[in-house]
């Protein structure tokens, strides 16, 4: 029988992710979870090869990653990317079966919500606004790009993943209000309505693109890009640069602020609103079944600290 390289059949399989269209940073996860399974057998002396695993190892990796996590989540996420590469091996008709749909895992935990502070919301966007006028010319332009970063999470609740793939065309203008449209491979596209406010800031990042991108010969489509001190490197920008801006944030405000503390935030918001569930858990773009309870008791048990009812 032909021996097949596990650690080959692993680069296919990222391959074959990246050809449907998945993200770096998912690329990049899924990279790190299977290189896990890589170093579990490395540690019981095993060879790196596929049609050479016994159900009893890939049984006791569950055993392993008890006993190196202590993360239920950390878990369940290693085990779900090991049993998707083995469906894509089912696939390609490399093994007959999937041994990780035996394995037994601890339910999902989810933590509870740890928003950014309104105050310090606020804070952030006096800090950008007075970034945009007080700026000119590309410094200025970098600074109109983190407003429009501000509200895209703040505003329009949206996730890493969802802004490192949105064109400028992807937002657009109906009875005075933009929305931001967001496409997932495997969910049907749906509109999030920005803030009035966002309008003016929007129109005049758009100016300032343009401006910016003749200034320094590059054409793109994408809403955002990267950029270094003096000219614009690209467009597009990746979950990496969004924590790279998000550290600046918390260094001038003294104070841990990242893209998921705000989306939070802006998820109370709009709970706080008064916005039916449904509609919030489309714009989140989560599965009707998406329980909202972490968020609700919070707000229940302090509505000082976490009813955010303003932009």
């Amino acid at each position: 029988m032909k021996k097949l390289d596990l650690l080959k059949e692993q680069q296919n399989f990222l391959q074959a992710l990246e050809a449907k269209g998945k993200s770096a940073n998912t690329l990049k996860n899924y990279r790190t979870d299977l290189n896990i399974f890589n170093q579990y057998l490395a540690k019981k002396g095993r060879e790196p090869i596929l049609n050479e695993l016994t159900l009893a190892e890939i049984k006791e990796y569950d055993h392993y990653l008890e006993k190196k996590y202590n993360s239920p989540n950390s878990i369940r996420r290693r085990v779900q990317a090991l049993r998707i590469f083995f469906d894509y091996l089912i696939e390609k008709a490399l093994i007959d079966y999937n041994p990780i749909k035996k394995m037994v895992v601890s339910p999902k935990v989810v933590d509870l919500p740890n928003p950014t502070p309104f105050f310090k919301v606020q804070e952030l966007k006096a800090y950008l606004s007075s970034q945009v006028e007080a700026a000119n010319g590309h410094e200025q332009l970098l600074a109109a790009r983190n407003m429009v970063l501000f509200y895209l999470i703040y505003g329009a609740g949206l996730k890493v993943s969802d802004i490192e793939k949105i064109k400028i065309n992807h937002v657009t203008e109906a009875k005075g209000l933009y929305r931001v449209m967001i496409a997932h491979e495997k969910k049907d596209p749906f509109t999030v309505t920005l803030p009035e406010e966002f309008n003016p800031i929007f129109e005049q990042y758009l100016s300032l693109l343009e401006e910016g991108k003749e200034r320094d010969k590059i054409f793109f489509h994408d809403l955002l890009f990267n950029a270094n001190p003096f000219r614009i490197l690209k467009g597009g920008l990746s979950a990496r640069g969004i924590e790279i801006i998000f550290k600046e944030f918390s260094a001038k405000l003294d104070h841990s602020i990242t893209a998921r503390s705000l989306r939070q935030a802006c998820i109370f918001k709009w709970i706080g609103a008064g916005i039916p569930l449904s509609r919030v858990k489309e714009w989140m773009g989560v599965q009707p079944q998406y329980s909202l309870k972490p968020f609700q008791v919070l707000m229940k048990d302090k509505p000082s600290d976490f009813a955010f009812l303003e932009v």
